[in-house]
């Protein structure tokens, strides 16, 4: 009974009642907790990083005389590298393996997926030989991990062979694992290759995830073959697999980027229509944009339409802006686009400060300039390449009136 409480607590994430609970137990002589009931909220601490809890009840599960097992290890071991503590995963380990308890395939699919995720994928491949070695058969999870950060590092034909060494070992691809086969080879840039692997999808019988669709896509989009991913699209709709924003964010940008404005705003009505709500990104897409065409005043308007439905815009939205009105010379527009960003409590970064700085150059403003840049290397931040390069070139020639000596020397003391 209190098995079940304590697991009922913990899977709303009320570690404390399921602490005070496990106090009360331990109080009474008639009722001691076991090891499922200490992994059980220990596994939940962790998932809630919740470390120095966990830890402190692992060691007081040792000293009750209780001793840990895989499981028990295995929520530990994840848990800190999961909150960033990779040499405490490390020791914890070491410290499991020093007490003669065998990792199981849990194990060594959370090693292997560490590995691939330092990009240490040479080590993951080892763990992968050594769990066969030691008689622990690797599952889907495991190849998938690997199969993963194979494709991060772009090694596609060595992620091929894995796919081979799969179906050999009776563990035969999913859907995710045909998903991150598509993305490394989007990510590749071997679109054909992508589509092969599309294909080899209907052949096993899987049906495509809006995630394989998605990526796809964007895929097709990066490679600029626009109607393909427009066909795609619509055999997804046709599939009654529905968009999500990912799908709607990939078409709108390449839209845009082909100078097809109007289609692009087209698509947005249609994304709504449809039930997806637009996010930032999407509202981002659109605005970068129209102020890279030109078209400040649409650009105000999307920025004014993000507001009233509730969305927050980020330092991104105000950093395009701010370079938009900079690019029209209209500079006065773009320090008050930085004063209301500052207002609605989103902090200029040093994109910000670079960008408004050099609209100011530009515009022959020296002073300006000078007072943003105080601004900026007192918020912490510092001139980039491009800024610099722009102030090297007005640096003063013999015939430069002084003001203009005076703030150049300013500017790069």
């Amino acid at each position: 009974m209190y098995s079940t409480i304590v697991k009922g607590l913990c899977r709303i994430g009320d570690n404390t009642s399921a602490l005070t609970l496990l106090n009360k137990m331990q109080s009474r002589s008639h009722f001691k907790p076991n090891i499922v009931l200490y992994n059980t909220i220990i596994d939940s601490l962790c998932k809630d990083r919740l470390l120095h809890q966990a830890l402190d009840l692992f060691s007081s599960m040792k000293t009750e005389g209780i001793k840990p097992d895989v499981v028990t290890y295995n929520s530990l071991i994840r848990g800190l590298y999961n909150s960033g503590c990779g040499d405490e995963a490390q020791r914890m380990l070491t410290e499991m393996l020093e007490s003669n308890i065998a990792p199981n395939v849990q194990t060594y699919n959370m090693l292997v997926d560490m590995f691939c995720k330092d990009g240490c994928v040479d080590q993951a491949q080892s763990i992968l030989k050594h769990m066969i070695e030691k008689g622990v058969t690797p599952d889907i999870i495991t190849y998938t991990a690997l199969l993963d950060g194979y494709c991060l590092r772009g090694q596609m034909e060595d992620a091929e062979n894995l796919l081979v060494l799969m179906a050999e070992n009776g563990c035969e691809p999913d859907l995710f694992s045909f998903n991150t086969m598509i993305n490394g080879y989007c990510k590749a840039k071997n679109i054909d290759k992508a589509l092969n692997i599309f294909q080899e999808i209907f052949r096993k019988d899987i049906t495509p995830s809006v995630v394989t669709y998605s990526t796809l896509i964007d895929g097709l989009c990066k490679a600029n073959r626009l109607p393909h991913a427009h066909n795609l699209f619509k055999e997804m709709l046709a599939a009654g697999v529905t968009p999500n924003v990912v799908t709607y964010a990939s078409l709108l940008d390449n839209l845009c980027k082909s100078a097809q404005l109007d289609e692009a705003v087209k698509l947005l009505e249609e994304m709504e229509d449809n039930g997806v709500k637009p996010n930032v990104v999407i509202y981002n897409i659109l605005i970068d944009n129209l102020c890279e065409s030109g078209k400040l005043e649409d650009a105000a308007k999307f920025f004014s339409d993000l507001v009233t439905k509730g969305l927050e815009p980020n330092v991104k939205t105000y950093n395009i802006l701010v370079k938009g009105f900079c690019k029209k010379g209209l500079t006065s527009e773009a320090a008050r686009v930085l004063r209301i960003m500052e207002e609605d409590g989103c902090p200029p970064d040093d994109r910000t400060y670079n960008t408004i700085i050099r609209g100011y150059i530009l515009n022959n403003d020296l002073s300006n300039a000078l007072y943003y840049r105080d601004l900026m290397v007192g918020k912490g931040f510092e001139a980039d390449a491009d800024t610099l390069s722009l102030f090297v070139g007005l640096l003063p020639s013999d015939n430069s009136c002084d003001s203009k000596k005076d703030l150049l020397q300013k500017f790069i003391s």
